[in-house]
C-alpha cells in the first residue's frame, strides 16, 4: 500500500469515528503515521481527503456488489443480491453512507457530484439487471430505467428506518428481504 492509500484508509477510520466536522488534518496525519506535510503533498484540504475516502468506499462497494451479482444465476437472485449488499453496507454505515445522507455535507459541491454519480451508477446497475431479466423472460417487460429509479427511491427511503429501528444486522437483512419480496410479488394475494 502506498502512502496515499495509507492516508485514505486511516482517514476513513478517523472520519467514521469522529465525523467530518470534528476530524482535523492533524488527526488524519497521526492515524496514518505521517507528518501533516505528507497529507498536503497529496491533498489540498480535509474536503479532498474525505472525497478520496468516499470514492475508495464506493469502489469497494461496487466490487462487493459485482461479486455478489456474478455469483447469482437468475435476475431475481441478482437483484436480491444487489439490494442486500447495498442495504447491508448502508446499515453498517461508513463514510459513503454519511456522504449520501448527511445534510451538512450536502453544502460541499463534491458531495453533490458523488451523490449524482453514485445514484446514476445504481440506476444503471438495477436497470441492467432488470433488462437482463426481461430478456430471460424472468421479468415482465417494464421501463427498466424508471423501475430502477423506483427501486432506488425505495431503498433510500428505507435507509433511515433500517438504521434507527433495527437492533441487529440480521434484523435489517430480514426487513430488506421483505421489501424485496414486495418488489417482486406485490402485496396482493
Amino acid at each position: 500500500m502506498n502512502s496515499k492509500q495509507q492516508i485514505i484508509v486511516a482517514a476513513g477510520i478517523i472520519f467514521e469515528r469522529y465525523g467530518f466536522k470534528k476530524t482535523t488534518m492533524d488527526d488524519i496525519a497521526y492515524a496514518a503515521g505521517k507528518g501533516k506535510s505528507s497529507l498536503y503533498y497529496y491533498f489540498k484540504n480535509k474536503e479532498e481527503v474525505f472525497e478520496a475516502v468516499v470514492a475508495h468506499e464506493a469502489e469497494q462497494l461496487v466490487a462487493e456488489i459485482n461479486t455478489a451479482i456474478n455469483a447469482s444465476h437468475t435476475s431475481v437472485d441478482k437483484l436480491r443480491s444487489y439490494v442486500n449488499v447495498r442495504m447491508k453496507r448502508f446499515v453498517e454505515r461508513g463514510n459513503l453512507a454519511t456522504a449520501l445522507n448527511d445534510n451538512f455535507l450536502a453544502t460541499f459541491s463534491f458531495i453533490e457530484k458523488i451523490r449524482n454519480n453514485y445514484s446514476d451508477f445504481e440506476i444503471d446497475m438495477i436497470a441492467g439487471i432488470i433488462n437482463e431479466g426481461i430478456d430471460r423472460k424472468e421479468f415482465k417487460p417494464v421501463d427498466a430505467n424508471f423501475t430502477g429509479e423506483a427501486i432506488l427511491t425505495c431503498m433510500i427511503g428505507f435507509e433511515i428506518p433500517l438504521l434507527t429501528q433495527s437492533k441487529t444486522i440480521e434484523e435489517s437483512v430480514n426487513k430488506i428481504n421483505n421489501v424485496i419480496d414486495i418488489f417482486f410479488y406485490g402485496i396482493c394475494m
